[in-house]
């Protein structure tokens, strides 16, 4: 009886202690659970939160990709303004300067006028008389002036050689025009009438030749022209200027033509 009843005191302390050890089991895997389903949930959450935040770094990485391609589309922009305004000034200056220069260059071209406008008034003056005989006529086309004189002037009927008046007369255009302007060509041209030429010369193209040539020396040795700017043309009667059927006319087509040709334009001189 004492025996059984010791058995059943150590099979309730067996019974006490596993219920123990199961009551501790059950804690522990209750906590665990509750530790693992804590954990689980925290990464959950920590996973639903890192995909919510690359979902939104992706989003703010593609704003950022827009906002940087629109920045780089203004700043291209910003460029073409730039280069559009800097290349409006530049046409701003070249016009500044291009009307700077084309005023200059009026300037110029009034001073050239006024100072022409003397130097013909000069010329007239010195030649007064001659002028008012008719014997002389003055004519300036396109910045080419020209002194037409006839024949009597500078030599006697049928002569090459130079009167002491023709003399005179070529000095006074050398002085008052011709040596003035030495950057301008000089053709000095010989014309006759159409009344066939017997003498000392063989023809009317030996005679209009010979008198220019007079001229051209005279010019060079006597009046200071450089030789460089002269050249001498006989044309005989074939550039008449009024008709050979009458006296009068064939005395206006015997004639020594000065002309002073216009300045060469810059970029068309050898």
């Amino acid at each position: 009886m004492e025996e059984r009843n010791l058995l059943t005191s150590m099979d309730r302390k067996q019974l006490y202690l596993l219920g123990g050890v199961a009551g501790l089991i059950l804690v522990v895997v209750a906590m665990m659970s509750y530790y693992i389903f804590t954990f689980k949930k925290s990464f959950e959450t920590e996973q639903a939160s890192r995909i919510a935040y690359e979902g939104k770094s992706a989003e703010l990485q593609r704003e950022l990709t827009t906002t940087q391609a629109a920045l780089e589309a203004k700043k291209n922009k910003i460029g073409i303004l730039e280069s559009t305004i800097d290349e409006i000034q530049q046409r701003a200056s070249n016009l500044s300067e291009a009307k700077a220069k084309a005023e200059a260059e009026k300037m110029k071209l009034f001073a050239e006028k006024r100072q022409r406008e003397e130097e013909f008034r000069d010329l007239r003056e010195s030649l007064q008389k001659e002028i008012q005989d008719k014997e002389i006529v003055i004519t300036e086309l396109r910045g080419m002036l020209t002194v037409n004189m006839m024949d009597k002037i500078l030599f006697d009927s049928g002569k090459a050689q130079i009167k002491p008046e023709g003399k005179r007369v070529l000095e006074k255009i050398a002085e008052t025009f011709l040596n003035r302007y030495p950057d301008r060509e000089i053709r000095v041209e010989g014309h006759t009438d159409n009344v066939p030429f017997k003498g000392l010369v063989l023809n009317n193209w030996d005679l209009s030749t010979a008198r220019a040539i007079s001229a051209v020396r005279y010019l060079q040795e006597q009046a200071g022209v450089d030789p460089i700017r002269l050249a001498a043309v006989g044309y005989a009667f074939y550039r008449p200027i009024d008709t050979n059927d009458t006296p009068e006319g064939r005395a206006r087509n015997r004639r020594i033509e000065i002309i002073v040709m216009p300045p060469k334009k810059e970029g068309l001189q050898e």
